[in-house]
């Protein structure tokens, strides 16, 4: 029974400890703008973002949208890249 507990406990830790990188989180924003912009076809979902910010895809019914996809991810994180150097202060 006890080992029971401690491999619920160490489970509950590891799950609780697991957060997205910030290149996650990058990826995943640039493509939430893509979406609200209706830059990348309904199609296109994206299904996973790797630690490093490497990302994959799928599309559902055809193949129409991987351009879109690549293009309007790439834009955005430069763009939001850009906006965090401008409102960095200066030395």
């Amino acid at each position: 029974m006890r080992t029971l507990v401690l491999v619920v406990v160490v489970a509950l830790v590891g799950c609780a400890s697991m957060q997205n990188t910030p290149q996650q989180d990058l990826v995943w924003a640039a493509y939430r703008q893509c979406q609200y912009e209706g830059r990348i076809p309904n199609n296109v979902q994206l299904v996973r973002v790797e630690p490093d910010g490497r990302y994959w895809y799928e599309w559902i019914n055809g193949s129409r949208g991987s351009i879109d996809i690549q293009q309007c991810i790439s834009e955005q994180i430069a763009a939001i890249a850009a906006a965090k150097r401008s409102a960095s202060p200066t030395r």
